[in-house]
């Protein structure tokens, strides 16, 4: 039994354990003394990167998504293998989904993606001076890498173009941080 916070697991069992996630359904007393039973999707995290080209273009895929039946402007992104962290893993991503290799990467923040279900962390990065590298996406993936300006994904935010919530919050807090000085690092 785990305690969290001041709550307590009472009790848990899984009903789904698959290759990237798995699904239980847990017994939790409240740290107010409520018991309530919840399912929760464990998943062990990912990664999405930003990449920066010269001349303030960004590089984002057109991605097919089964799960939603259509394709998503995102940018690149990836789930941690076990063991791995979390550079590491944005690195290998940015390279297999873009084909370039990051000369500069940069932690932004992390974020919990759903946390009213799910365990998943996802940590968002930055990526500079990029150089080519070996494009190879997963197998069951299909994507299509494409450049635009920083100006026109923050449009297709705005026109719902961009709908995927780790790609409007990384691009988001790209733009909008004052914490690195972004712009004049884009000149």
């Amino acid at each position: 039994m785990r305690k969290s916070r001041g709550g307590k697991e009472l009790e848990s069992r899984y009903v789904f354990r698959g290759k990237r996630v798995s699904v239980k359904v847990t017994t939790f007393a409240l740290p107010s003394g409520k018991v309530t039973i919840r399912e929760i999707v464990e998943h062990r995290g990912a990664v999405a990167i930003l990449p920066i080209l010269k001349e303030n273009k960004i590089v984002m895929l057109k991605q097919y998504r089964p799960a939603i039946g259509r394709w998503i402007y995102e940018i690149p992104a990836g789930t941690l293998e076990p063991g791995e962290n979390p550079r590491e893993c944005a690195e290998r991503e940015l390279e297999e989904e873009t084909g370039y290799k990051a000369g500069k990467i940069l932690k932004l923040f992390e974020m919990y993606l759903a946390p009213g279900y799910s365990t998943e962390k996802l940590h968002s990065f930055v990526a500079f001076d990029l150089n080519p590298g070996t494009y190879h996406p997963d197998l069951g993936e299909e994507i299509e890498v494409i450049e635009v300006s920083l100006e026109k994904a923050i449009q297709m935010i705005d026109l719902n173009e961009v709908m995927d919530a780790k790609t409007i919050a990384t691009i988001l807090y790209f733009v909008n941080s004052n914490r690195f000085k972004w712009r004049e690092k884009l000149k």
